[in-house]
Protein backbone atom coordinates (compact mmCIF):
# COMPACT_ATOMS: atom_id res chain seq x y z
CA UNK A 1 0.00 0.00 0.00
CA UNK A 2 2.79 2.46 0.89
CA UNK A 3 4.60 1.64 -2.36
CA UNK A 4 1.51 2.52 -4.40
CA UNK A 5 1.05 5.84 -2.59
CA UNK A 6 4.74 6.67 -2.98
CA UNK A 7 4.60 5.83 -6.70
CA UNK A 8 1.51 8.02 -7.17
CA UNK A 9 3.22 10.91 -5.38
CA UNK A 10 6.25 10.63 -7.68
CA UNK A 11 4.07 10.48 -10.79
CA UNK A 12 2.09 13.55 -9.63
CA UNK A 13 5.32 15.48 -9.02
CA UNK A 14 6.73 14.58 -12.44
CA UNK A 15 3.49 15.60 -14.19
CA UNK A 16 3.41 18.88 -12.25
CA UNK A 17 7.00 19.76 -13.22
CA UNK A 18 6.32 18.85 -16.85
CA UNK A 19 3.21 21.03 -17.04
CA UNK A 20 5.07 23.96 -15.46
CA UNK A 21 7.90 23.66 -18.00
CA UNK A 22 5.41 23.48 -20.88
CA UNK A 23 3.66 26.64 -19.63
CA UNK A 24 6.96 28.52 -19.31
CA UNK A 25 8.02 27.46 -22.80
CA UNK A 26 4.72 28.74 -24.24
CA UNK A 27 5.08 32.03 -22.37
CA UNK A 28 8.68 32.52 -23.58
CA UNK A 29 7.65 31.85 -27.18
CA UNK A 30 4.74 34.29 -26.93
CA UNK A 31 6.94 36.95 -25.31
CA UNK A 32 9.56 36.67 -28.06
CA UNK A 33 6.96 37.23 -30.79
CA UNK A 34 4.99 40.08 -29.25
CA UNK A 35 4.95 43.63 -30.50
CA UNK A 36 7.42 45.95 -28.83
CA UNK A 37 9.98 43.25 -28.14
CA UNK A 38 12.53 44.75 -30.53
CA UNK A 39 13.14 47.86 -32.63
CA UNK A 40 12.07 45.81 -35.67
CA UNK A 41 8.63 45.18 -34.09
CA UNK A 42 7.81 48.39 -32.19
CA UNK A 43 4.44 49.40 -30.84
CA UNK A 44 3.23 52.45 -32.77
CA UNK A 45 1.76 55.12 -30.52
CA UNK A 46 0.32 58.59 -31.17
CA UNK A 47 0.10 60.22 -27.70
CA UNK A 48 2.67 59.19 -25.08
CA UNK A 49 -0.16 58.15 -22.76
CA UNK A 50 -0.67 55.01 -24.85
CA UNK A 51 2.66 53.70 -23.53
CA UNK A 52 1.19 53.29 -20.04
CA UNK A 53 -1.74 51.28 -21.40
CA UNK A 54 0.58 48.90 -23.22
CA UNK A 55 2.99 48.53 -20.33
CA UNK A 56 0.21 47.83 -17.82
CA UNK A 57 -0.74 44.67 -19.72
CA UNK A 58 2.82 43.47 -20.40
CA UNK A 59 4.11 40.35 -18.62
CA UNK A 60 7.36 38.44 -18.32
CA UNK A 61 8.05 35.14 -20.04
CA UNK A 62 7.93 33.51 -16.58
CA UNK A 63 4.40 34.87 -16.11
CA UNK A 64 5.37 37.56 -13.61
CA UNK A 65 4.47 41.25 -13.60
CA UNK A 66 6.94 43.63 -15.26
CA UNK A 67 7.63 46.89 -13.45
CA UNK A 68 9.11 49.91 -15.19
CA UNK A 69 12.66 50.78 -14.14
CA UNK A 70 13.37 53.59 -16.62
CA UNK A 71 12.93 55.01 -20.10
CA UNK A 72 15.10 56.35 -22.86
CA UNK A 73 14.96 57.55 -26.45
CA UNK A 74 16.66 56.19 -29.55
CA UNK A 75 16.76 57.19 -33.18
CA UNK A 76 17.37 54.69 -35.97
CA UNK A 77 16.82 54.98 -39.71
CA UNK A 78 14.90 58.22 -39.42
CA UNK A 79 12.52 56.74 -36.83
CA UNK A 80 12.23 57.83 -33.19
CA UNK A 81 11.77 55.23 -30.47
CA UNK A 82 10.96 55.40 -26.79
CA UNK A 83 12.34 52.40 -24.91
CA UNK A 84 10.88 51.36 -21.58
CA UNK A 85 13.25 49.36 -19.40
CA UNK A 86 11.43 46.76 -17.32
CA UNK A 87 12.26 44.15 -14.68
CA UNK A 88 10.19 41.13 -13.65
CA UNK A 89 9.06 41.11 -10.02
CA UNK A 90 9.19 37.29 -9.95
CA UNK A 91 12.39 36.21 -11.74
CA UNK A 92 14.08 39.66 -11.82
CA UNK A 93 14.96 39.30 -15.53
CA UNK A 94 15.33 42.61 -17.40
CA UNK A 95 13.20 43.35 -20.46
CA UNK A 96 12.62 46.24 -22.85
CA UNK A 97 9.58 47.49 -24.73
CA UNK A 98 10.07 49.55 -27.91
CA UNK A 99 7.59 52.23 -28.97
CA UNK A 100 7.73 54.05 -32.31
CA UNK A 101 7.19 57.71 -31.43
CA UNK A 102 7.90 59.17 -34.88
CA UNK A 103 4.27 60.30 -35.28
CA UNK A 104 3.57 61.25 -31.65
CA UNK A 105 1.19 64.16 -31.22
CA UNK A 106 2.55 66.81 -28.87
Amino acid sequence: MMVVLFTLAIVAAVVSVGLRRLRRRRLRRAAADRLGGSPERPIYIRPYGEMDDHLASRWCACGGYLERTGEGSRTSGGRRFRVARLRCQECEEPDEAFFDTTDVLH
